[in-house]
């Protein structure tokens, strides 16, 4: 009667919860960004990142195909994989403690009792058979198992989060490596076109020089103009395998087995319109992980208050023993139950579950202000490329219009030397000019590429939040 009564206690308290009930914090948001407007080009429209596979607005399939191996193979996120397997496998250990724990026996034993006895009992030479069924239950009278199970349950949902993240992460720097080595591309042919310039210019000193028409300072600027471009393209190779090695790395390929074909980059990137910016808040992984942290924090709260009082158990066990195989079953004779129930309560710990609460709280606090800075930096990212891409497409402009201007100014100097109103000296520094602002006009396009990269990534890729509640 006492245990029963104790038992129904235990049960009435079964609703209570302790520690706070979580609810999403509000970040403040901005209306819009500053340079939510890009300037518009023309052809282009605006590009959609509402999509796992970002990497196909730029609408390059070899780009894709590397973006794919990468998913596949790349060893860091395997890494991810796992710690998310892992933390599916603790969520289900955590919901296991909802259930009471079952476990089933069975032993055997021979027993050999001595002669002498207490009280002149007769000894006796016997075998023990023995089943049973046990259940243990650890009543849930203050919500610690269930705030356990909100924590583990969040943590997966981290963890899938930091998934998503690492997944951006890696495919934007191969982006970033793939659109760096084109514009290398570029710029070993501008210096490829330049030095067939150079020769031939060189070519023409050479006849003047042997026709008295030149100096031989004409004809040694003009070998070492040659020889400092031809140097000039031979350095861009060492950056070229740069690129390609950090690409095969990200692939999963050995580097020694993997090269690129030299292809120029083409064209301008395309538009990506920013969006609102609380809608960032749903699609950074980064941000989602910083908040599903923090509802594990807060449930890790009570459950620290939750070990400050009392614990209740549930114990039961069934079964049968016997002497005899042939009667062990035998239920009117060879039967055995027991049922109770325990309450144990912390008396004296010297206030270190007190302090455990009072760490949790702090903990939270700390996730807190992390989530709310995560949100902040992630407004600068986005106004930070937004602001970059709107500069490089005026600059690009502007240089554009130096580029053109050079190669007039170079085409004059030359017909000037040809017909001997101007040194060679003049050629030169017209093709120096020339060369510098193509190969800048060149590191300008793919700066506007590398920052369309970093905004996309900046706004979250192609990831929803609704990726990770839904689990």
């Amino acid at each position: 009667m006492k245990n029963a009564i104790l038992t129904l206690c235990a049960l009435s308290l079964a609703g209570c919860v302790v520690g706070p009930d979580y609810q999403r914090p509000n970040a403040s948001a901005p209306a819009n960004f500053q340079q939510a407007a890009q300037p518009e080009l023309p052809g282009q429209s605006p590009g959609s990142i509402a999509q796992l596979n970002w990497w196909s607005v730029f609408n390059d399939p070899f780009l894709g195909s590397l973006e794919e191996q990468c998913l596949a193979n790349n060893q860091d996120l395997q890494a991810a994989v796992a710690r998310t397997d892992q933390a599916r496998a603790f969520s289900d250990i955590a919901r296991s403690y909802s259930l009471p724990t079952v476990a089933a026996g069975a032993g055997v034993s021979r027993v050999r009792e001595p002669r002498d006895r207490p009280n002149g009992a007769k000894a006796s030479n016997f075998t023990d058979l023995i089943t049973s069924i046990s259940l243990s239950y650890e009543v849930d009278a203050w919500g610690r198992v269930r705030r356990s199970r909100e924590a583990a349950s969040a943590a997966q949902q981290a963890s899938q989060a930091d998934l998503e993240t690492v997944r951006l992460s890696l495919t934007s720097e191969l982006a970033v490596a793939y659109f760096s080595l084109r514009v290398l591309d570029v710029q070993q042919r501008i210096l490829a076109d330049t030095v067939k310039g150079l020769q031939e210019s060189l070519d023409i000193t050479t006849l003047r020089y042997h026709n008295g028409l030149s100096s031989k300072l004409d004809l040694q600027q003009a070998q070492t103009l040659l020889n400092s471009e031809l140097a000039q393209k031979s350095a861009l190779g060492i950056g070229r395998r740069h690129f390609e090695t950090a690409i095969a790395v990200l692939a999963g390929r050995p580097a020694s087995e993997f090269t690129i074909a030299a292809l120029p980059l083409m064209g301008a990137p395309p538009q990506i319109s920013p969006g609102l910016p609380l809608d960032l808040l749903a699609h950074r992984s980064d941000i989602a992980e910083r908040e599903r942290t923090l509802a594990v924090r807060s449930a890790q709260i009570g459950v620290a208050q939750a070990e400050r009082l009392p614990a209740v158990s549930l114990t039961g066990a069934a079964g049968f023993e016997s002497t005899d195989a042939g009667t062990l079953l035998n239920w009117a004779a060879n039967r055995s139950y027991a049922v109770g129930s325990g309450i144990a309560a912390p008396l004296f710990n010297a206030g270190r579950l007190k302090a455990r609460a009072s760490a949790s709280e702090a903990s939270y606090r700390e996730a807190e202000a992390l989530y709310r800075q995560n949100v902040l930096v992630a407004f600068g990212e986005v106004e930070t490329q937004l602001n970059a891409l709107h500069v490089l497409a005026d600059q690009a402009s502007f240089q554009e219009a130096a580029v053109e201007s050079a190669r007039q100014a170079t085409s004059i100097a030359l017909d000037r030397y040809r017909n001997g109103i101007e040194s060679y000296l003049s050629v030169v520094t017209q093709q120096t000019v020339q060369l510098q602002n193509e190969l800048a006009a060149a590191q300008i396009a793919g700066a506007r590429f590398i920052s369309t990269i970093n905004l996309i990534k900046a706004l979250g890729g192609g990831w929803a939040d609704s990726q990770i509640y839904r689990l």
